[in-house]
């Protein structure tokens, strides 16, 4: 290696490092020594291994293809790297391969920027509370479950629940209090619909339900269960017993609805409920 070369390769930030066809170590550059903690005496003639049964390195020694790949290594200091290699065989000039070049980098902190940005995006899409899909979240839902309305000519159901005397909880009990019971509610009402229903919380004490599959005596049947479960539910907390109730509008969707009239109209059948004398259901009567 030319002097020039060198020097070029030893300044990359990258790890650089040959291995010959034994996988022993014939050049270590300075991006090596700082990742690892190992200068190139330390680790000339030594064998670069990686804790994987099918080795990168072996595997490209083996049959020349390029290879991306990554695997924790050892640091002098003990503690353990996450590496990305890159792999890329060495030939002489009959094309047969005489070793390897192995590339490798410090992905930790790209780890754990994945996993920010992973949480950020998870936190976005669900409410930190009741861990229910959040409003923007379930909009999203409600716009492929019209999509495949439009596709297919299936009407789905539309639920909007309210949970009764919300405000007197807070009140009486404080906002903590309040919080529990929006968890209780959730749950409950998580653990009575099917698999493939999907509920959300759609701000405050309101939560929102699609119902697919079902038609109008059907619809009926899946709200009064959910009304009827919360109404025989209770809140423990320390010496606080807590009961609630629900008003729920429901209604099925139509061809020529948009996203905005049906939750309009689950929403003002809702508020039905809440005027003539809560703990109900108010479904839209038949065309």
């Amino acid at each position: 290696m030319n002097s020039s070369f060198k020097d070029t390769v030893d300044n990359l930030l990258l790890g650089v490092c040959f291995v010959d066809c034994d996988k022993k170590i014939t050049y270590w550059n300075r991006g090596a020594e700082n990742l690892i903690g190992l200068n190139e005496k330390e680790v000339m003639g030594k064998k670069f291994g990686i804790s994987k049964e099918n080795c990168p390195v072996g595997l490209t020694l083996g049959d020349g293809e390029q290879r991306e790949s990554d695997a924790f290594l050892k640091h002098k200091g003990g503690e353990k790297i996450h590496v990305k290699f890159r792999v890329t065989p060495i030939r002489d000039v009959q094309e047969k391969i005489v070793g390897a070049t192995v590339m490798f980098h410090d992905m930790s902190k790209e780890v754990i920027l994945v996993n920010k940005i992973k949480e950020l995006q998870r936190t976005s899409s669900y409410d930190f509370l009741t861990g229910l899909p959040n409003r923007l979240m379930f909009e999203k839902a409600l716009t492929s479950r019209f999509e495949e309305m439009q596709r297919n000519n299936r009407e789905f159901g539309l639920l909007f629940l309210d949970i009764d005397n919300f405000k007197k909880i807070n009140d009486n009990y404080g906002h903590n209090v309040g919080d529990l019971v929006l968890q209780m509610v959730a749950k409950k009402l998580q653990s009575t619909l099917r698999p493939y229903d999907t509920l959300g919380r759609w701000g405050g004490e309101e939560f929102v339900a699609l119902i697919p599959h079902v038609n109008r005596e059907q619809l009926y049947a899946v709200s009064s269960r959910l009304r009827s479960m919360v109404e025989r539910s209770s809140l423990f907390t320390g010496d606080i017993v807590v009961k609630v109730t629900l008003s729920i509008g429901a209604t099925l969707s139509k061809s020529d609805d948009s996203i905005d009239s049906l939750v309009k109209r689950a929403d003002k059948l809702m508020y039905m409920s809440k005027t003539t004398g809560k703990n109900k259901v108010t479904i839209e009567m038949k065309n």
